[in-house]
């Protein structure tokens, strides 16, 4: 087991000591509570940290980075809460991009494995119907995925520009992947079909690709 200080400075360098340590305060509080001095519940707590938060693992240090580049989980302006014509919002676009930016930072990385298990949560991890079409587009058919997000995000940036203005966190995030779509999306077609029989063979995609 990883002693205190390797465990603390793991989890200071990917981002997850306060959230980690509140929690090992919170069990040692449990175990006091249930009997234990603190001299006893200290050291448990810390075992029970470290076994509660482990060293990331590739595909989740590519989520964990993907966040500043997406740079806004999830869009609040009024004016890009509306479907688009094929009847999917913004925010369930932009939900399936985070994981494409994940995604493309495994590929980039030269991790194979990491890269094709993104993919698989993005099939596993869908909270509704809207998500899980959009998703399994994005696998089965990256290219059309690609084309209707970057209609979609255009079409976003220049309400908002006409309706605010050219500056504010929305407009950014947008015009950052009104720039980088087609780039990001030449990548992930080529991993693809270097990497086709893998994702054929891997969990939910033996479904998409036997229909």
């Amino acid at each position: 087991m990883e002693s205190k200080i390797e465990a603390t400075r793991r989890l200071k360098v990917d981002g997850r000591w306060d959230e980690a340590s509140a929690a090992k305060d919170r069990e040692k509080t449990r175990l006091v509570e249930s009997g234990m001095t603190r001299r006893q519940a200290g050291p448990l707590a810390w075992e029970w940290m470290i076994e509660n938060f482990p060293p990331l693992s590739a595909a989740d240090k590519a989520w964990r980075d993907s966040l500043p580049l997406i740079k806004i989980e999830r869009f609040s302006s009024e004016l890009l809460t509306g479907d688009d014509a094929e009847g999917y919002s913004i925010n369930d676009y932009w939900w399936v991009l985070r994981y494409l930016v994940a995604y493309d930072l495994c590929i980039q990385r030269n991790d194979a494995a990491a890269a094709i298990e993104i993919q698989q949560r993005l099939l596993d991890e869908c909270t509704s119907k809207d998500q899980a079409v959009l998703a399994t587009l994005a696998i089965a058919d990256l290219p059309h995925f690609i084309h209707a997000c970057e209609a979609r995000v255009e079409t976003s940036m220049f309400t908002l520009i006409d309706a605010v203005g050219s500056s504010g966190l929305e407009i950014d995030a947008l015009a950052h992947f009104y720039d980088t779509l087609s780039p990001m999306g030449v990548r992930l077609e080529a991993f693809q079909a270097e990497s086709w029989g893998d994702l054929a063979a891997s969990g939910k995609y033996r479904e998409l690709f036997a229909a």
